[in-house]
C-alpha cells in the first residue's frame, strides 16, 4: 500500500504542491532514455555493398561514416539489443557487468596466476548490445602517447603515426572540460565541432580532492590534461559525457546517420564469413532461430571486438592452420589469429580509514536521484575517475608505463557484490565486507600499461555459439611482474599522507595463503601473481603487420577488413575506447579513398578548383583530394574564390580540416 501525500499532509496548498511535485518526479524518469535505431526490414540472401559485424564502438562509428556515402549501401549486424537506461546514466556504469548485456568472457584457469579469484579466472567484461563496450564502460576519454602510435607506425606504416592519429582524434572530439578549454597550450591538442563531447566537471568529489592532495604530497605534479602529450602526473579524466548522458559512437553517430542506405539488424549472431576463391563474399547469421545469408559486393568488415573477431576468422578457416586443422577446418589463410592477446594488468592494493572521505547515505541517494531526474546534475551524471601516472624512467619523464587508480568506498557499501562481479573469490570478499561493516575502503588499482607478455585466443570448438578460449598470458614475461613491488609500495604510501593519516587510515594486506611466511617485497610478488586481473583493454588478436595491413585489410583474403581493438600491434597507455574510434574514423577514410570517393564523401572524378582539374593539379597523383591540402600547398589557387563543380553527387561536410575551407569554397 502505498500512503498518499493527501493523507499525510492534508487536501490543502501543501498537500497539492507536493503531491505535484511527486507525480512530475515520477514522470520524468520515462524521459531517461534514447531512441534506438530499428531494426530493418530484410530479405535472405540480399546484397550490400558492405557488411560490418558488429555494432560496438567501432562499427557504429564506421557504418555511420561510410553511410555518408550516398551510393553505399551498408548492412550493420549486431548480436545484442538496445542498451538499457542504465547504459544512458554514467552512475549505473557498473551495473552492467555480469548482465544480460554483458558477453560475460573469462580467461582459462591456467594454475598459476589469479588463484585468489574465483576459479582462477579472470573476468573480461564486454558489451553485448549496440554500442557494444561503449555502452557499459566508464567512458574515460584517453587516447594513449605518441610513443604508442610511433610503434604502430613502425610496424603498419605513417597512416598510424601520432601526427595523422591526432587528427582524427580531434575530428571526433567536441572537447567541453573547461580545465582544458581555457588552456590554449592544451586545446592545440583537442578539437571542437566534433560528434562525441568530451566533457569534465568543477565539482570534483571530496574523496578526489583528497587523493590528488595525497598524490602530490608523493611527488605527483597535478595536471589539468590526463591526455596532454608533453607532461604527465595526476589528475582527473574527461568523460564522454554529454548532458549528463552517456556519449559514445553509438549516440553521437550511429543514432544520428540519416541515410535510407544503412540497414541495421539487431540480435543478429554472425556464424561465419563466406569465402570462396581467395574473396570475401557476405556471411552466415542466426536471428530468432533462422538461418541468413547476406552477401556483400565490396566488403565485408569484422567489427566484433578482440575475442569475437579472431573467433569467427578462425570459424570461416582464417588462423594458424595448426590449430584449425585440429578441429577440422578447413584452412583458408594461415595467419596468426588470436596470438598477440595482451592487456593491461591490473592488481588492487587496499587500505581501511575512519569514515569522513567518501560519505554516502540513502537520504543523499534520494536526493541525488531528484537532481537527476529534473536537470541530469548531480552524482549520478558524473563519472569522477582519475589517476596518476608513473614513467619507467627519469630518461622518459612524459612516457607513463604504469597508473596508479584510487576508489574511495563507503562504510556499510553494498561492496561484496562488486567484489564478485569483479572477480575476487568468497574469501577474500569476504573479509574486505566485514572491514567495510566498520572502515571506510580505499581501493588503488596498481596497473602495468605496457606488458611484454602475450596469451592468445583459441576456438572451444567449430559450434560458433560457444565462447572462445581466451589465454590471459598474465606474467607470462617474468618481468612484468618486477615492477609490482614498486607500484604496491607506491600504493600504500597514500596512508601515509598527512589527511590520510589524520582518518587512521593502514594497508590491508589481504590473506593468500601460498604467500604466507615471505619478505615484503616477495609477498608483493606472490600477491600480485595470484590477485592480477585484466584492466578490461585488451587487444591485438587480429594485428596490423601479422594479420592484417596497414589499411587494416586481412592479408591473402580479398573484400574483407578488421575494425576494432584487434587490430592494435601494441596496446596504447591509456584506456582504449577513444583509440578505437580513431581506428573506425581512419578505417571509413582508407575505405572512402579505396573506392574514389573523397573524405568528405563525394565523388572527385568532376571536380575543378579554379584552372585546375582533378587530373591536372599539382602534387596530386590523383582524383582523391584534400581541399584543404590543395588550398595550402598551392599558391597559384586564389584563395578567395574555390569553385567546385561537382556533377550528380551529394556533399557530405565532415573534412578533417572544414574550418580551413569554410570560407573559400563555393559549391556551384
Amino acid at each position: 500500500m502505498v500512503c498518499g501525500l493527501t493523507s499525510c499532509l492534508g487536501s490543502g496548498a501543501a498537500g497539492g504542491l507536493f503531491s505535484s511535485a511527486v507525480q512530475f518526479f515520477a514522470a520524468t524518469q520515462c524521459l531517461v532514455g534514447e531512441t534506438w535505431p530499428k531494426d530493418s526490414v530484410l530479405q535472405n540472401g540480399s546484397r550490400y555493398d558492405f557488411i560490418i559485424v558488429g555494432a560496438g564502438t567501432a562499427g557504429s562509428a564506421l557504418a555511420a561514416r561510410l553511410s555518408e556515402v550516398a551510393n553505399f549501401s551498408v548492412l550493420l549486424l549486431e548480436a545484442g539489443g538496445d542498451p538499457p537506461i542504465e547504459a544512458i546514466i554514467p552512475a549505473f556504469r557498473e551495473t552492467l557487468k555480469a548482465s544480460s548485456v554483458d558477453w560475460n568472457f573469462t580467461s582459462v584457469e591456467n594454475n598459476i596466476t589469479s588463484q585468489a579469484l574465483k576459479r582462477g579466472i579472470e573476468q573480461q567484461p564486454r558489451g553485448k548490445m549496440l554500442g557494444g563496450s561503449g555502452s557499459l564502460n566508464h567512458m574515460v576519454y584517453a587516447r594513449g602517447f605518441p610513443s604508442d602510435y610511433h610503434e604502430w607506425a613502425s610496424i603498419a606504416g605513417e597512416t598510424w603515426n601520432w601526427t595523422n592519429v591526432l587528427k582524427y582524434f580531434m575530428k571526433t572530439e567536441h572537447m567541453t572540460d573547461t580545465n582544458i578549454v581555457n588552456n590554449p597550450e592544451l586545446m592545440v591538442y583537442h578539437g571542437r565541432g566534433g560528434a562525441i563531447e568530451v566533457s569534465g566537471t568543477n565539482e570534483v568529489m571530496f574523496s578526489i580532492k583528497k587523493f590528488l592532495q595525497a598524490f602530490e604530497e608523493l611527488g605527483f605534479k597535478t595536471v589539468p590534461d590526463m591526455t596532454y602529450p608533453n607532461s604527465i602526473g595526476a589528475g582527473c579524466f574527461s568523460h564522454t559525457i554529454r548532458n549528463g548522458e552517456r556519449d559514445s559512437s553509438l549516440r553521437a553517430l550511429l543514432n544520428n546517420a540519416n541515410s535510407t542506405s544503412l540497414h541495421i539488424l539487431k540480435d543478429a549472431f554472425v556464424t561465419k564469413i563466406i569465402i570462396e576463391n581467395g574473396t570475401a563474399i557476405g556471411i552466415e547469421a542466426v536471428k530468432d532461430d533462422e538461418k541468413f545469408l547476406f552477401y556483400a559486393d565490396r566488403e565485408v568488415i569484422l567489427s566484433a571486438g578482440t575475442f569475437n573477431t579472431p573467433k569467427l576468422l578462425m570459424l570461416s578457416g582464417v588462423g594458424r592452420s595448426e590449430h584449425l586443422r585440429s578441429l577440422g577446418i578447413d584452412v583458408v589463410a594461415d595467419l596468426p589469429v588470436g596470438s598477440n592477446l595482451h592487456d593491461h594488468v591490473m592488481v588492487l592494493a587496499f587500505l581501511v580509514a575512519d569514515n569522513g572521505t567518501c560519505v554516502s547515505d540513502e537520504a543523499e541517494n534520494s536526493m541525488e536521484a531528484i537532481k537527476y531526474l529534473y536537470d541530469r546534475t548531480g552524482f549520478l551524471a558524473k563519472a569522477d575517475n582519475m589517476a596518476a601516472y608513473l614513467p619507467l624512467s627519469s630518461s622518459e619523464p612524459t612516457v607513463p608505463e604504469f597508473a596508479l587508480y584510487p576508489t574511495c568506498i563507503p562504510q556499510f557499501s553494498p561492496f561484496r557484490s562488486g567484489c564478485l562481479t569483479l572477480g575476487l573469490n568468497e574469501d577474500l570478499c569476504t573479509e574486505l565486507h566485514n572491514l567495510n561493516q566498520e572502515y571506510e575502503l580505499v581501493t588503488i588499482a596498481a596497473v602495468l600499461l605496457k606488458p611484454k607478455s602475450r596469451g592468445k585466443v583459441e576456438l572451444n570448438s567449430i559450434n560458433p555459439f560457444d565462447d572462445p578460449l581466451i589465454y590471459a598470458g598474465t606474467f607470462s614475461e617474468e618481468q612484468d611482474l618486477d615492477h609490482f613491488p614498486r607500484l604496491i609500495k607506491m600504493a600504500w604510501s597514500i596512508a601515509d599522507t598527512n589527511y590520510f593519516r589524520s582518518k587512521n587510515a593502514r594497508v590491508i594486506k589481504p590473506w593468500v595463503e601460498a604467500c604466507s611466511n615471505l619478505t615484503e617485497s616477495a609477498w608483493i610478488k606472490c600477491m600480485s601473481r595470484a590477485m592480477v586481473t585484466s584492466a578490461w583493454h585488451s587487444v591485438g588478436t587480429a594485428a596490423m603487420g601479422t594479420v592484417v595491413d596497414g589499411d587494416l585489410k586481412v592479408l591473402g583474403i580479398n573484400g574483407l577488413r578488421v575494425v576494432d581493438a584487434s587490430v592494435m600491434p601494441k596496446i596504447i597507455r591509456g584506456n582504449t575506447n577513444a583509440p578505437v574510434v580513431m581506428i573506425a574514423e581512419i578505417a571509413a577514410d582508407l575505405i572512402k579513398e579505396h573506392y574514389s570517393v573523397s573524405r568528405t564523401g563525394t565523388n572527385l572524378n568532376n571536380m575543378t578548383i579554379g584552372n585546375l582539374t582533378a587530373s591536372s593539379m599539382p602534387n596530386i597523383s590523383q582524383p582523391n583530394i584534400n581541399l584543404a591540402d590543395v588550398i595550402e600547398n598551392n599558391d597559384m589557387i586564389n584563395s578567395s574564390l574555390i569553385e567546385v563543380e561537382i556533377t550528380n553527387v551529394e556533399i557530405i561536410t565532415t573534412t578533417d580540416r572544414q574550418s580551413d575551407i569554410d570560407d573559400t569554397v563555393n559549391v556551384a
